[in-house]
């Protein structure tokens, strides 16, 4: 039987086993803990914005143009990225290109192909190159955080 492991990589997102309950004990001992760890994930998300949207710039086009509304989002327990919108309608056009519009790049298509390959120009190529020195960084920070914490 193979050992369970804490961190995994799926189709959606990275998925950190015991997070949840982890900043509830940090909670327990002292309240600017959990603003901490949403620091911790906003900064993750902010640098990940950061290498996309320079990644865009280098593929050119629309994409440069679809990447400024990458953004950041504190959340509790989760990294978010977020891109689009009503003032974006083309991102994810630029993100994963189109069959029928010549403005994008060839279509990609949108289906996950693992973290060795699969679809984007500039967002998902990032997220497999930079996830696991990202994720390093990361698990740096909680460790630094359940040090002071729970200092035994």
């Amino acid at each position: 039987m193979s050992p369970r492991k804490a961190v995994t990589f799926n189709a959606d997102a990275v998925r950190i086993e015991g997070l949840r309950d982890f900043v509830s004990a940090l909670k327990a001992v002292d309240a600017q803990y959990p603003k901490a760890v949403r620091q911790a994930n906003y900064d993750m998300a902010a640098e990940l914005v950061a290498r996309s949207k320079a990644d865009a710039a280098s593929v050119g086009g629309v994409a440069r143009k679809a990447a400024r509304s990458l953004r950041a989002a504190r959340q509790a327990n989760a990294s978010v990225v977020t891109g689009g919108g009503a003032r974006y309608p083309y991102f994810w056009g630029a993100e994963f290109g189109a069959r029928q519009y010549r403005q994008f790049k060839p279509w990609r298509g949108n289906q996950y192909g693992g973290w060795s390959g699969g679809p984007g120009y500039f967002l998902h190529p990032t997220i497999r190159s930079e996830a696991e020195r990202l994720l390093d960084g990361y698990m740096a920070r909680l460790d630094a955080l359940a040090g002071e914490a729970f200092p035994d």
